[in-house]
């Protein structure tokens, strides 16, 4: 079966929003410094403890999020804390109206930050929030009796949302897009030595259990592609990743490492049942018959079974094992499983 492409099987998956946020953290603190500055000669003592407090968290935030893995977690946390701070500037009476500008970055900022959906919860708690205490505080001015001016605050805060949520979905599916390709054999459509390191990986640390591994090589396959031609002996790959994928069980996984050459990994899988499978592999490799220009072209495949010893092998180590057992298969005459 294909492996299924998930959120978090690398850190540079969120390199850009890593980035985004220390930058946000920079300038909250940066700002947040000048502003404390501003209440403490005004008198404004209360404001000017709580920017105090989301400049220090912002400060305190920023070595953590050069490391961390819980990026999102971070990100959430910082616009609670940010948007919790802006809220109380807004409820403040000794603030003007301009502090409403910063309403308007809310939906942007969330939505790059930790995408359209943790962004919309945070949003649809703080704007509306923000909104019944613009109505609060300034419902009764004058300038905004005019329903053309309440009009022009509404587009403009729809417009940032609606514009921040489509371009963030766009830029998100842009980039699981270009992560399926760079993880992918675009021939068979096989996932590649990339996403294996990130499966092999994420099972043995989430299961800790033993991993069967198949390395499968198609004999004689360099014969197909001189005597019939690439065309070919891309067709038969294509032939063989089907037939492979047809033998696995939903918990297995089938990559395409190079060339004639394949692996297989079967999670908590003994050597019993992978022998067991590699068999079965090795016998629809040999059924299959690929007909090119009314000729019909057939193979064979060599088979080596590694099993995990432990739940800290490192995968090196079990594509090693199961490679010198393909090379004693290969020596061996060939078409068959040596483990």
């Amino acid at each position: 079966m294909n492996a299924p492409i998930g959120p978090d099987d690398s850190l540079s998956f969120h390199r850009h929003r890593r980035a985004l946020l220390l930058v946000l953290l920079a300038f909250t603190a940066l700002f947040g410094i000048f502003f404390i500055v501003i209440n403490f000669f005004a008198g404004k003592y209360m404001l000017m403890a709580v920017e105090v407090a989301v400049s220090t968290f912002a400060l305190a935030l920023l070595p953590v999020v050069r490391r961390t893995p819980r990026l999102q977690r971070w990100s959430v946390g910082y616009l609670i804390v940010l948007y919790s701070g802006v809220s109380y500037a807004l409820i403040t009476p000794e603030t003007s109206v301009s502090v409403f500008g910063w309403v308007l970055l809310m939906p942007v900022v969330a939505h790059l930050l930790i995408g359209r959906l943790w962004g919309g919860v945070l949003c649809a708690v703080f704007v509306p929030l923000a909104a019944a205490i613009f109505i609060w505080r300034f419902g009764t001015d004058p300038v905004f009796a005019n329903p053309g001016s309440i009009a022009n605050m509404v587009t403009i805060t729809c417009c940032s949302y609606l514009l921040s949520y489509v371009y963030e979905g766009s830029r998100g599916e842009a980039e699981r897009r270009l992560r399926r390709m760079a993880s992918t054999d675009a021939l068979t459509g096989l996932p590649n030595r990339i996403r294996l390191e990130q499966i092999y990986a994420r099972h043995m640390t989430a299961t800790r259990l033993p991993m069967a591994m198949l390395m499968v090589d198609l004999d004689h396959f360099k014969r197909i592609n001189d005597n019939h031609g690439h065309r070919a002996g891309d067709k038969v790959l294509r032939a063989v990743a089907k037939a492979m994928k047809g033998q696995m069980r939903d918990a297995d996984f089938v990559f395409r490492l190079g060339g004639e050459e394949f692996c297989i990994l079967l999670p908590d899988t003994d050597f019993c049942a992978a022998r067991q499978l590699a068999e079965r592999t090795r016998t629809a490799i040999e059924a299959l018959a690929c007909h090119d220009c009314e000729v019909v072209l057939r193979l064979t495949a060599s088979i080596g079974i590694a099993v995990s010893r432990d739940a800290d092998e490192p995968l090196d180590n079990l594509l090693h094992a199961a490679d010198q057992n393909l090379y004693r298969a290969k020596l061996g005459g060939r078409n068959q499983v040596i483990g």
